[in-house]
């Protein structure tokens, strides 16, 4: 039809197009309605890797490593604001949002679609990773080895980490998690004079690229069976037949090609996530790394790879989906719920043979995503709305609980070793040596306790959560595992209580805590019992409301649609 238009015709096409792109006017329906659209919801990606890219050239005037960690703060302080700004918009319309990224309306170009569960996870990393670098100000200045590309690799990381959370687009989720991987693949092997970062930075850019490949292949996949890339549009086609028109015969069995698309989506996110078998690169990575990059990796990088994982699942292929592709979601579910117990029970056992601190905190970490699968999986076993919600519920909980925990135990374990002067973490060495950091050693306490799930520590009540949610189904046995594997995973905790209540002479004089760390870890702190305190008021009902917002596919693909709608109204009324 285009091939038509004679030029006036084309040119008052694209001055329309151009008032869409500045963001005048969103109708819907008779116009009657106008709605502004703001650039702030794809603006924080953006920000991060301007600011990413505007450090080697300050670099050519400025040599303060100081200057360099004042800067990522700001940078990560507009985040958590932006964040903040967005999920109170999210709250209030009661609806996705969707932005049109650089003004080309979906499917034709990339949207960022928000809803409650991923504007309040975005809300949530922006806040750890603002206390992470607050901390980082004192730890990696100090060390000489550091210098400018690496809070460039760091706010890369982090614009990756938004931009898979925001994003309604799966090629540019592609993209952005391939910002995230090559900013984690640099991180890792950033200490060259160390062999055994090397080489953990090795094998995780060799096995990551390969994962990356495989997402790359789906995306493909994707494409040529639903002749889309936007998450809604895929949402909508997986629930109605009538739509599903593949490209070619080659993809004409609509159950296969998904099939394949899916292993080749979930397997490379299982592996970031470290979810058993693919958790075999995380003890090395952790082992090797400063206690910084670390807790980005526990706290919000393996926590983006889960989300993305329950996106899949839950709007773009979950309830209401054609029969044939359910059958194929039940099998997906139910090889996640297994592999979900297998790695909690895994990780609970190697905690306990475990000698580095740093090591058993990464097995630590493989019980934990354990739990975090169990707690998605629920959907193996009901379609009820109310029930998954709280299923859901739980897992966004307890991805936040571990995200907390396992930074407090990073950063107050890093505050040991760099006050008292050591290089290594195994556990002999750090044995006592909580007390010579009060504050550090408090948080150690805290954490583990906290990461055990002992009342009234906020831990206990994302794994009460998963119990209850599958005593609800009917699955006694899931549900009393969680408490079994809590109680095996007791043995390694108790090693890293002995940091801080073992005695070791020669070594009763306190060092001076630094600011910066004191802060963070007294927050954190706070944070595992205001946790529980806010349960009770109000934070319960909005996590019931932003796991049910993941579970509504109607109203994220509604959202799509009328966007699309209002846009070719638009063009017609112009």
């Amino acid at each position: 039809m285009l091939l038509h238009l004679n030029l006036k015709e084309l040119e008052r096409l694209y001055h329309t197009f151009l008032k869409f792109l500045r963001g005048r006017c969103l109708t819907r329906g008779d116009t009657s309605m106008v709605q502004y659209i703001s650039p702030i919801y794809g603006f924080i990606p953006l920000m991060m890797i301007a600011a990413a890219f505007a450090l080697p050239l300050f670099s050519f005037f400025i040599r303060r490593i100081k200057f360099f960690s004042v800067f990522t703060i700001a940078v990560t302080l507009i985040a958590f604001i932006l964040s903040a700004i967005i999920f109170v918009n999210v709250y209030r319309e009661g609806k996705p949002i969707l932005y049109p990224f650089g003004g080309w309306p979906p499917p034709i170009g990339i949207a960022y679609e928000i809803d409650l569960f991923n504007s309040l996870f975005a809300l949530f990393v922006a806040f750890i990773a603002l206390l992470i670098v607050i901390y980082d100000n004192w730890y990696s200045t100090s060390d000489s080895r550091i210098h400018y590309t690496y809070y460039v690799l760091l706010l890369g990381l982090l614009a990756g980490v938004f931009g898979c959370i925001y994003t309604g687009d799966i090629f540019n989720l592609f993209v952005m998690v391939e910002v995230l991987s090559l900013s984690t693949y640099s991180l890792i092997s950033f200490y060259r004079s160390n062999r055994y970062s090397l080489e953990a930075g090795l094998k995780y850019t060799l096995l990551g690229a390969v994962a990356l490949s495989l997402y790359f292949v789906a995306t493909i996949v994707y494409y040529a069976a639903y002749g889309t890339l936007n998450m809604a549009d895929l949402a909508y086609m997986a629930r109605n037949k009538a739509s599903l028109t593949p490209f070619s015969s080659i993809f004409g069995n609509i159950v296969a090609a998904t099939a394949v698309a899916l292993v080749f989506t979930l397997w490379p996110f299982t592996f970031k996530s470290a979810l058993f078998p693919n958790h075999f690169w995380l003890p090395d990575v952790y082992s090797s790394v400063s206690p910084v990059i670390a807790a980005c990796f526990a706290g919000f990088t393996e926590a983006t790879a889960i989300y993305i994982i329950a996106r899949f699942l839950y709007t773009i292929f979950g309830l209401g989906i054609i029969p044939e592709l359910a059958k194929l979601r039940t099998v997906v579910l139910g090889a996640l719920l297994v592999l979900g117990i297998l790695a909690a029970l895994v990780g609970a056992f190697m905690m306990a043979i475990q000698r580095d601190a740093r090591r058993l905190l990464a097995y630590s970490t493989v019980n934990h995503i354990g739990f975090i699968y169990i707690a998605l999986s629920i959907g193996l076993f009901t379609n009820s709305i109310d029930v998954l919600r709280i299923g859901l519920m739980a897992m966004l909980l307890h991805i936040i609980n571990h995200s907390i925990g396992k930074a407090t135990l990073f950063l107050s374990i890093g505050s040991i070793m760099r006050g008292n002067n050591l290089d290594s973490s195994d556990l002999n060495a750090l044995y006592g040596l909580g007390k010579t950091a009060p504050i550090a050693g408090t948080a150690i306490v805290i954490g583990a306790l906290h990461l055990i799930g002992l009342p009234p520590f906020a831990g206990f009540f994302s794994k009460y959560y998963i119990y209850q949610v599958y005593l609800s189904v009917g699955q006694p046995i899931i549900a009393w595992l969680v408490v079994l594997v809590t109680a095996i995973s007791l043995m390694g905790y108790a090693k890293l209580l002995l940091i801080t209540f073992g005695t070791k002479p020669g070594y009763e004089k306190r060092f001076r805590e630094a600011l910066q760390s004191k802060a963070v870890l007294v927050t954190l702190m706070a944070m595992t019992i205001a946790i529980s305190i806010a349960l009770y008021i109000d934070f319960y009902s909005v996590l019931i409301k932003a796991s049910e917002s993941l579970v509504n596919y109607n109203s994220y693909i509604a959202t799509f649609r009328d966007f699309v709608s209002s846009y070719l109204n638009l063009l017609r009324g112009s």
